[in-house]
């Protein structure tokens, strides 16, 4: 490690991403995957946009109820 290092062409903030631009993975566990991709591929789906369309659904239903 050096004993000084040079900051002085630094950019601040350069790596920085807004915490409501950041994509977080959701994990499911395998049964629930396996039934999510087996109904996704009966309605010519990817699991992805399935499993977005039940949860905007579902947000929606709780919005509505409470």
């Amino acid at each position: 490690m050096k004993k000084e290092y040079d900051f002085s062409n630094a950019e601040q903030g350069r790596f920085y991403t807004k915490p409501e631009d950041t994509i977080v993975p959701y994990y499911l566990t395998p049964g629930v995957e396996k039934n999510l991709k087996r109904v996704a591929l009966q309605h010519g789906k990817k699991p992805e946009e399935l499993l977005e369309a039940i949860l905007e659904k579902e947000l929606a239903l709780l919005d509505q109820i409470s």
